[in-house]
């Protein structure tokens, strides 16, 4: 039979309670407590002789412990400190050993669930997956240090970013993205699942350009890029759709591209943006291989992906719809925050001197 907490707490305070004091000593008795017990819980199928072996253990148990039920055992012994310090040795030495491999390199032969246990609990380590950042070249980081400074000293107020636009492409395939290397399916068999992708991926380029109050976009195209197509087919509707604020006080950005900095894109845009262009080959000049610093790289085309991609799509048509929705799902806060971060990755762009800084987000 299992004793609830009332019932054990009801036979210690019955047997305390039927103590008598003799000759300068309490003595106490079982079947003085077995007799009320039964007479409290009448309806209670119980043997005698087994109730009675049972007062005595809640009993002892109360005068060793304070407690009435039994506590959790205690289970495997703990691991010494020789063990966690030989696991913490390791670890330094190679941060990349998988517990498996750590575990079958202990010298005391520690299980793979125990040095799960102490990598997390005693070390306090915790795996952290590798993120793959653009590389910089020893060029790099100056020209990010100086567009930093110029940006801080230039958007001090929330007022121009509202004015100033952030644009970039980048292409939707109709097949999505699989990582084979995050992709697992867990089988007592190999299932041998295949993933089929075609020789030439059907996709869509998109195009946008992003404010701190609101989002252009999208334009698709689907043939590469050229400046004649860029300036024709994306910047000319993008200009004609602008208030006269944001062409008068407003900057305009775009990655280095061929497309972007040809020759005749730049006059174009300095026609309608005087000298307000961040661009390569011009006065202020956004730098190479920084996607870390332009919101449609590092927040909204990420965004989108993701919500695109919940689904299987059966056409180019379905992705275009896709795409659109979640453009128009893309609210003021939200952008407002994206801002916000690309004023606090440009801190941490300087802080650390033009060098990576996500690990430091």
């Amino acid at each position: 039979m299992v004793y609830s907490v009332e019932q054990n707490t009801f036979i210690v305070m019955s047997y305390y309670r039927n103590g008598t004091f003799v000759d300068g000593a309490w003595l106490y008795s079982v079947a003085a407590c077995k007799q009320e017990y039964l007479a409290n819980y009448p309806d209670l199928e119980i043997q005698e002789t087994s109730l009675e072996a049972h007062i005595r253990d809640v009993i002892n148990r109360f005068v060793r412990t304070g407690n009435v039920n039994k506590g959790k055992s205690s289970g495997r012994p703990a691991v010494s400190e020789e063990v966690v310090d030989d696991l913490r040795e390791r670890l330094e030495q190679n941060p990349q050993t998988s517990l498996t491999r750590l575990s079958q390199q202990s010298q005391s032969g520690v299980p793979v669930t125990t040095c799960h246990k102490v990598v997390k609990k005693r070390l306090h380590m915790h795996p952290y997956k590798i993120t793959t950042v653009q590389q910089l070249l020893p060029i790099d980081p100056p020209r990010r240090v100086e567009y930093c400074n110029w940006f801080q000293n230039t958007f001090h107020d929330d007022g121009l970013l509202d004015l100033t636009f952030f644009s970039d492409e980048a292409w939707f395939h109709l097949s999505g993205y699989v990582n084979s290397q995050n992709f697992r399916i867990w089988s007592a068999e190999n299932p041998h699942v295949f993933v089929e992708t075609p020789l030439h991926p059907l996709k869509i380029g998109v195009w946008l350009a992003v404010s701190r109050r609101r989002i252009y976009g999208p334009i698709f195209f689907h043939d590469t890029m050229t400046g004649e197509r860029y300036r024709q087919q994306i910047l000319k509707p993008f200009i004609q759709q602008r208030d006269d604020e944001e062409l008068q006080l407003g900057y305009f950005q775009q990655d280095g591209a061929i497309a972007h900095t040809a020759r005749a894109t730049l006059e174009y845009l300095q026609q309608h943006y005087d000298d307000r262009v961040i661009s390569l080959g011009v006065q202020h000049a956004f730098p190479p291989r920084s996607p870390d610093l332009t919101p449609l790289d590092f927040s909204i085309f990420g965004y989108l992906k993701d919500k695109v991609f919940q689904r299987q799509m059966n056409n180019l048509a379905e992705l275009q719809h896709e795409i659109e929705r979640w453009v128009q799902s893309i609210d003021g806060r939200m952008l407002q925050k994206i801002f916000e971060s690309k004023k606090k990755r440009v801190n941490m762009c300087l802080e650390i001197n033009g060098e990576h800084f996500q690990h430091l987000l």
